[in-house]
């Protein structure tokens, strides 16, 4: 740490003029002072406490990420207020200081060759399975690193099955989307289901493990490195867990498995640190072996894309046919019309009768359905059923070929029946979302309320939020439940445009 302090001569010169700059700078110093006391602390007590180290790697890491942030505000201010005069001396300063370190470096490395000279017998692939750490490690520091290093072969295990779950997830959705009925869409959709509430629980096995090894490893080297005064070491340690934090928040909830993200971004990040200190040690197999795993870590990739199921309708779409004699009759009478909870169908209603008609009246045409839960009871009578609304009208034109005087188009959308098209028209935009329960709504509720609707509209009525409009019911039901999965606190109705 003290080695990064700029001089205080070098800024004497200027402090008159620079007066605020200075205290400003002053201030960062005292704070980032402060914390590194704080890590000394820490770190103290992680060497006399054996009971205390896996609660206090994590927060040791912490401070000294937050340690080389406060040095690199401290240096930012610093720059601020040696334009002129400073500039000269800051340069010479700089230039003495990298001399020193480098200087330094070249020293420690010396001092290890010398001081440790590795034995033959004992050179394995193994990094830590080295006189170096048993010789300068306790023993219960020891088997820790030790241990950490045998677990790490089970959390690779783990890895690897994640990656097989989510291949099996892949082809789950694959079939999800071929098979042809709606009864071996749901056995898939369910299948799918544990699938990943499986993957969910591997995951979440593989951050906890794989933290507390990596933490441990970390720290450890850390240990001995600033036991020893390797400050390059330390520098390095620094730097290459500060680059694994951002790619890790960088990447946080992008795909499907946040602890592929953290495993990848850190085990990189050792790795280039085992095989630094390998290298500086002359533990010539363990650095071999090391680049290995580092080519092996550059080919691997960990942006799983997320996956669900795009839920299907299974509607049956059928053009009208004519076929005399008719096929409808008493063993085989002309069924009633299928409602599907999900999707759009458009069908032709081609009479409205108060009893169920001669079939020979309705001129062979087929497929025929019919329902008395619409228009008082009377019995509606429909044929065909279109995927598109230019196809019924085509249906429409046929109809009326043959004879039909008021064919008419009916729709039904998500299960809710509309009449005519003018009342499906009328009926669109009319559903909003009322939400209460929350003082706010975050930013990531609003990304999933516009996820459905890009233009939706989000408002304030006193004390609740009301957001709209959607097009069918469905759509904003779907915003609550995934408003309620958000936040338990969320109170989320489907409302009605008046």
């Amino acid at each position: 740490m003290k080695r990064m302090i700029i001089s205080i001569i070098a800024l004497a010169s200027v402090a008159a003029s620079q007066a605020q700059g200075v205290k400003e700078l002053e201030r960062a110093g005292f704070v980032r002072d402060s914390v590194a006391e704080v890590l000394a602390e820490h770190r103290a007590n992680y060497s006399k406490n054996e009971s205390m180290r896996e609660q206090l790697a994590p927060t040791i890491l912490s401070l000294e990420r937050e340690v080389v942030r406060l040095q690199a505000e401290y240096d930012r201010l610093l720059k601020i207020i040696s334009q002129q005069d400073v500039q000269s001396a800051l340069t010479a300063y700089s230039k003495a200081a990298k001399e020193q370190a480098t200087d330094k470096r070249e020293q420690t490395i010396v001092e290890e060759r010398v001081t440790y000279t590795p034995d033959n017998a004992r050179m394995r692939r193994d990094l830590v399975k080295n006189d170096y750490f048993a010789e300068r490690l306790s023993a219960a520091d020891y088997k820790t690193l030790c241990d950490a290093q045998q677990r790490e072969k089970l959390v690779k295990e783990m890895v690897s099955k994640l990656h097989s779950a989510y291949g099996e997830l892949l082809a789950l959705q694959r079939r999800y989307m071929e098979v042809p009925t709606r009864a071996e869409a749901d056995s898939v959709a369910q299948l799918f289901a544990a699938k990943r509430g499986s993957m969910a629980g591997l995951d979440e096995e593989i951050t906890s493990l794989w933290s507390s090894l990596y933490y441990n490893k970390m720290y450890t080297y850390d240990l001995l490195m600033e036991r020893g005064g390797n400050n390059a070491m330390l520098d390095l340690s620094a730097a290459v867990t500060a680059r694994a934090e951002r790619e890790i928040n960088d990447n946080s909830d992008l795909y499907e498995s946040n602890a592929l993200v953290a495993f990848y971004a850190r085990k990189r990040a050792l790795t280039e640190y085992e095989l630094q200190l390998a290298t500086n040690l002359s533990l010539t197999s363990s650095r071999d072996s090391l680049k290995v795993v580092q080519a092996e870590l550059k080919n691997r990739d960990y942006r799983l894309s997320k996956l669900s199921l795009q839920r299907r309708s299974f509607i049956k779409y059928e053009d009208i046919e004519v076929k005399t004699p008719t096929i409808y009759n008493a063993n085989n009478p002309v069924p009633k019309t299928k409602i599907y909870d999900y999707g759009t169908v458009y069908r032709i209603r081609i009479g409205l009768f108060s009893k169920r008609p001669n079939i020979s009246a309705l001129r062979g045409v087929m497929p025929l359905s019919y329902t008395d839960a619409y228009n008082n009871g009377l019995y509606a009578y429909f044929v065909g059923g279109f995927r598109t609304e230019q196809e019924a009208k085509e249906g429409v034109a046929r109809l009326k070929k043959l004879g039909f005087k008021e064919p008419i188009i009916a729709v039904w959308v998500d299960g809710e029946y509309y009449p005519t098209l003018e009342d499906m028209r009328r009926s669109e935009s009319q559903y909003n979302v009322e939400i209460s329960g929350v003082p706010t709504l975050t930013e990531e509720m609003k990304t999933k309320i516009l996820s459905h609707k890009a233009d939706c509209t989000i408002s304030r009525i006193g004390s609740a939020f009301v957001v709209g409009t959607f097009e069918s019911k469905s759509v904003a039901a779907a915003v609550v439940a995934e408003l309620k999965a958000l936040n338990a606190d969320v109170e989320a109705v489907v409302k009605i445009r008046q």
